[in-house]
C-alpha cells in the first residue's frame, strides 16, 4: 500500500473515531433521530471530510440501512437498541465503522458480546489467512445464546468503492481468498436474538447512482447534483430538494439511474446488534492498524 493511500486511510479513521464519540454523546432517549444523524455527519464535515454514505440509526430489529429522511419524526426511546454505522472518506478512502446503544442496559451483554467477537477477529487477521479461515473463526467465537446474522458480511473497501467486490462473511464458509498485506476491509459482525437470517423492509432514506438513464430536465439537473458523491451512497437529506425534485428522484428510481436502499429487518424480528471497524492489514511494518480503533 503507497504511504499516501495509508495516511488517507488513517486520517479518515481518525475522524470516524471522533464521530463515534458524537454519537454517544448525542444519541440519547428523546432525541430525534435526524439530529443524531446530522449532529454525527457535520462533525465529519466540520473536521474537512465528507460522509462515506448517510449515517444509519437501524433500531431493534432492524440491521442496517435506515437513515432518517427530510421530515424524520421518529425519537430515540430507551428501550431501543440502536445501531449507528459510520463513515468518512478522504481523497475517496474510506473509514466504516458501526456501534450498538442501548440506553436500557437491557442489552449490555449481547453489545458486549458483538464487541468481543469483533476485537477476537481483528487479532486473528494476518497475510495468508483466507477468507473462509476467518469467517469460521468469527462464528466459532459466538456463543449458542446468539445466532450470527448469516446474510450480512464485512467487506473489502477501495477508492469510492465502499463495498469492493471481497465479502467478509461472520460464518464458516468456502471461500479461499486470500488476505494479503496492503488489503483493506471492514469486519462487521452482527448477532441477533432471532433466526440469524435479514429480509428487505420498507425502502428507506438511503440512495446510490446507478447506470440507468434519463431524458427529463428536472432528472437531469438533480443527477447533476447527485454526482458529486462520487459513487457513493447518499441520503434525500442531503439534496434540498423541493416538490419538484422529490418527484424527480421518484423518477430517477423507477429508470433505474439510481437505486434505492431498502432497510434491512431480522426475519422473526429478533434483535439485532452490531460492531464493526476497518483494518488495514499489515502495513505497519507487518502489523495491523485498525483505522477506526482508538
Amino acid at each position: 500500500m503507497e504511504q499516501e493511500v495509508k495516511q488517507n486511510y488513517i486520517e479518515a479513521g481518525l475522524v470516524v473515531q471522533k464521530a463515534r464519540e458524537k454519537a454517544r454523546e448525542v444519541a440519547v432517549p428523546g432525541t430525534n433521530l435526524g439530529v443524531i444523524a446530522e449532529e454525527i455527519e457535520n462533525l465529519i464535515r466540520d473536521e474537512g471530510l465528507e460522509p462515506a454514505f448517510p449515517v444509519n440509526l437501524s433500531i431493534n430489529d432492524q440491521a442496517a440501512h435506515y437513515s432518517p429522511g427530510i421530515n424524520e419524526d421518529r425519537v430515540l426511546e430507551r428501550s431501543d437498541v440502536l445501531k449507528i454505522d459510520i463513515g468518512a472518506r478522504k481523497d475517496g478512502y474510506i473509514a466504516d465503522t458501526a456501534l450498538t446503544i442501548n440506553h436500557s442496559g437491557e442489552h449490555s451483554e449481547m453489545i458486549d458480546a458483538a464487541e468481543d467477537v469483533l476485537a477476537k477477529a481483528l487479532e486473528f487477521i494476518e497475510p495468508g489467512k483466507t477468507v473462509g479461515e476467518l469467517g469460521t473463526f468469527i462464528q466459532n467465537q459466538v456463543s449458542e445464546e446468539y445466532n450470527v446474522v448469516r446474510n450480512l458480511t464485512g467487506h473489502y473497501i477501495e477508492q469510492y468503492t465502499q463495498h469492493a467486490g471481497v465479502s467478509i462473511p461472520n460464518i464458516a464458509n468456502a471461500s479461499n481468498h486470500v488476505i494479503q498485506e496492503g488489503d483493506a476491509f471492514a469486519v462487521e459482525p452482527f448477532l441477533t436474538t432471532g433466526s440469524g437470517k435479514i429480509k428487505n423492509g420498507k425502502k428507506g432514506n438511503i440512495y446510490i447512482r446507478q447506470k440507468g438513464k434519463v431524458r427529463g430536465r428536472a432528472e437531469r439537473n438533480l443527477l447533476k447534483k447527485i454526482e458529486k458523491f462520487q459513487g457513493l451512497p447518499f441520503s434525500s437529506r442531503w439534496l434540498e430538494m423541493g416538490p419538484r425534485e422529490r418527484i424527480a428522484l421518484k423518477k430517477l428510481v423507477s429508470a433505474d439511474a439510481v437505486k434505492h436502499y431498502p432497510v434491512l429487518k431480522e426475519v422473526e424480528e429478533g434483535t439485532v446488534v452490531q460492531a464493526e471497524h476497518t483494518i488495514l492489514v499489515g502495513v505497519d511494518d507487518g502489523d495491523n492498524i485498525v483505522t477506526t480503533r482508538p
